[in-house]
C-alpha cells in the first residue's frame, strides 16, 4: 500500500517547535520569571530573556495547529501507537535511572516512582491527556469542519477565541481554559488549523515574508508589554498559551513554514521521533535534572556562556530523544501486529454481540 509523502516543511516545523518548547523550559520554567529588581540591575539581559520567552512560547500551540491543518484521523493503530510511545518513554527513563542508581548507590528511583511512571494519563503531563482527548474527539471536529458552512466554522472559532480571551485569559473566570493548558484550548487551535487548511483566504495568499514580519512584531510588542508589566502589574499573563497576541504570533510563524515548500527524506525521517524529545525531557524524573543543570549554568557562567550552554543542553536532549525514539519504533514494530490482531478479534466479537 502506498504511503503518503510527508511535507518536509511541516516536518521541519515540528522539530523547530520542539526545540522552542525545550528552550522555553530552559528559561522561565527553570529559572523563574525575572523580577523588577533584576531588570533594573541588568536591563539588557533581562530584556533578552523576555524576548526569548516571547519567541519560544509558541511551541505547544504550533503542534496543535499542525494537527488541525492536516486533521487527526484516529484509528486504533494510531491511538495505540501514541499510548505505547508514552508508556515506553515513561518506563525507559525509570529503567535507565534505576541502572544509574545501582552503579552510584543513589536513591532517585523507588517503587513509588515506578508506579507513577505507569500512571501516564494521570500523573505524567497535562499535554498527554489533553492531546489524547483531542485525538478521540477529532472525528466529530473533522465532520463539523467539513460539513458546516464556512461562516458557522468561523463563528465557532470567534466564539472560542472570545470566551478564551475574556473568561480564561483576562478575567480567569473559567478554569476550563487554564491559561491554555487544557483540552478546551487545544480544540480552538485545532479548529483554527482546519479553517486555514479548508479556506485559508488572505492568510494563506499573503507572502511568507509578511508573516515573518508580523511574527517579529508580535515578539517585540509582547516583550515590551511584559517588561512594562513588571512595574505596572495586572492580571493577564503575557506568557499564557491563550494570550491572544501570542496566538496571532503563532499563526504567523506557522504560515511561514506552510509556505516554504521543499522535500527532504532526511528531515522526514528525523522528525518521526519529535514527540520522543518531549517525553524524555518532561518525564517527571528527568525534568528536575534538566532544571538543576540550567540553574547551575545560570548561576556559575557568564550570560553568553549560559546562553550557549542552554542551547547545547537542549540540543543534547533533542539528540537523546530522537535516538531513544528509534528504539521505541523498533519495539512498536514488534508489538503492533499482535495488538492490532487482538483488537480485531475483540471488535468482531463486540460487533457480533451488538
Amino acid at each position: 500500500m502506498a504511503t503518503k509523502t510527508r511535507q518536509s516543511n511541516v516536518e521541519l516545523l515540528r522539530l523547530v517547535a520542539m526545540f522552542l518548547i525545550l528552550m522555553t523550559h530552559a528559561n522561565f520554567f527553570s529559572l523563574g520569571r525575572p523580577k523588577a529588581a533584576a531588570f533594573e540591575a541588568e536591563p539588557v539581559w533581562i530584556g533578552l530573556r523576555f524576548a526569548a520567552q516571547s519567541f519560544t512560547y509558541i511551541g505547544v500551540n504550533l503542534f496543535i495547529l499542525i494537527s488541525g491543518y492536516f486533521a487527526i484521523k484516529p484509528r486504533f493503530r494510531g491511538v495505540a501507537a501514541f499510548l505505547f510511545q508514552v508508556l515506553f518513554f515513561s518506563l525507559a527513563v525509570v529503567g535507565v535511572l534505576a541502572c544509574v542508581d545501582a552503579v552510584t548507590s543513589g536513591t532517585a528511583v523507588g517503587w513509588r516512582q515506578v508506579g507513577n511512571a505507569c500512571m501516564v494519563l494521570t500523573r505524567y503531563n497535562w499535554f498527554i491527556a489533553a492531546y489524547l482527548l483531542l485525538m478521540l474527539f477529532a472525528p466529530a471536529l473533522n465532520a463539523f469542519c467539513q460539513n458546516a458552512p464556512r461562516r458557522h466554522l468561523l463563528l465557532m472559532i470567534v466564539l472560542f477565541l472570545a470566551a478564551s480571551t475574556y473568561l480564561g485569559w483576562a478575567k480567569h473566570y473559567s478554569k476550563e481554559f487554564n491559561d491554555g493548558y487544557s483540552f478546551v484550548s487545544l480544540m480552538w487551535l485545532y479548529l483554527a488549523g482546519r479553517y486555514l487548511r479548508l479556506y485559508g483566504g488572505r492568510w494563506v495568499r499573503r507572502s511568507w515574508k509578511t508573516d515573518a514580519v508580523h511574527f517579529l512584531i508580535y515578539v517585540v510588542v509582547n516583550t515590551a508589554i511584559a517588561l512594562w508589566r513588571m512595574k505596572n502589574p495586572y492580571r493577564m499573563s503575557l506568557f499564557a498559551l491563550n494570550n491572544p497576541i501570542q496566538l496571532y504570533g503563532t499563526i504567523c510563524f506557522f504560515l511561514v513554514f506552510i509556505k516554504l515548500q521543499f522535500q527532504s527524506p532526511w528531515v522526514n525521517r528525523v522528525a518521526k521521533g519529535t514527540f520522543g524529545i518531549f517525553l524524555l525531557q518532561m518525564h517527571p524524573l528527568m525534568i528536575p535534572y534538566f532544571r538543576r543543570w540550567i540553574q547551575g549554568m545560570h548561576a556559575q557562567w557568564t550570560h553568553a556562556g549560559f546562553a550557549l550552554g542552554a542551547v547545547a543542553l537542549v540540543l543534547a536532549f533533542c539528540a537523546a530523544g530522537l535516538l531513544a525514539d528509534g528504539l521505541r519504533r523498533w519495539a512498536w514494530e514488534r508489538a503492533e501486529v499482535p495488538l492490532c490482531r487482538a483488537y480485531d478479534v475483540v471488535k468482531s466479537r463486540w460487533t457480533g454481540w451488538l
